[in-house]
């Protein structure tokens, strides 16, 4: 089954703007940490899934993602409810990375794979 083609549009594409401002728009830290937060909880979600899938190199990888996150999330200012989250987040964060240590996969905290 073949489909009919179509014609390619003529003029310029049409867009249409949703918000705007005509200044530039001023940071809010306070957003910002849940924007990182959010990534931290993607990037664990990643790690489960990998961890489902067996795929050891890409643990590590999500790991030391994570870190990183994290590392960049404590530096920002944080309001109470940041700095909650940002606890919560690196308890988590330290208890999954010892219940992999716990499973007895070396290539999951970057070591060696044993020899047989």
């Amino acid at each position: 089954m073949t489909l009919p083609a179509r014609e390619p549009p003529r003029g310029r594409p049409k867009l249409t703007v949703v918000r705007g401002t005509p200044g530039p728009v001023p940071r809010n830290d306070m957003s910002d940490w849940r924007r990182i937060a959010a990534a931290v909880l993607s990037c664990t979600h990643e790690l489960t899934q990998h961890l489902a899938q067996r795929r050891w190199g890409r643990v590590e990888e999500a790991m030391i993602e994570r870190r990183e996150l994290l590392t960049w999330f404590s530096r920002l200012p944080l309001d109470g409810e940041g700095r909650r989250s940002l606890r919560a987040l690196a308890q988590a964060a330290a208890e999954s990375d010892s219940a992999i240590l716990a499973m007895g996969n070396p290539m999951a905290l970057g070591g060696k794979p044993a020899r047989r």
